[in-house]
């Protein structure tokens, strides 16, 4: 294949640019996810009196549950995209 030059060798494939996108959406959703548990387990409950999970889902354990769940796909999705970014890379 023929190298690209100029402005076109910095402009990364379309491919590249969604696993980028999939890539953000995933440590969104991890920070997402580690900031509600924190809310519903951790000392951001005593602090920030006015943000509960607890009405949304009606038990503490509901919520950890789907924050976790936030996590856990989110570091799927980060994962698997930064794999294939370095597979794209190579």
């Amino acid at each position: 294949m023929a190298q690209k030059t100029g402005l076109k060798g910095m402009i990364p494939s379309k491919k590249a640019i969604g696993w980028m996108v999939v890539r953000g959406f995933g440590q969104f959703l991890t920070v997402t996810g580690m900031a509600g548990i924190t809310l519903v387990l951790g000392p951001l409950d005593r602090i920030l009196l006015g943000l509960q999970f607890t009405p949304v889902f009606d038990s503490k354990g509901l919520a950890f549950l789907f924050c976790l769940l936030c996590c856990i796909l989110g570091g799927a999705l980060d994962f698997f995209a930064n794999r294939s970014l370095r597979a794209l890379g190579e």
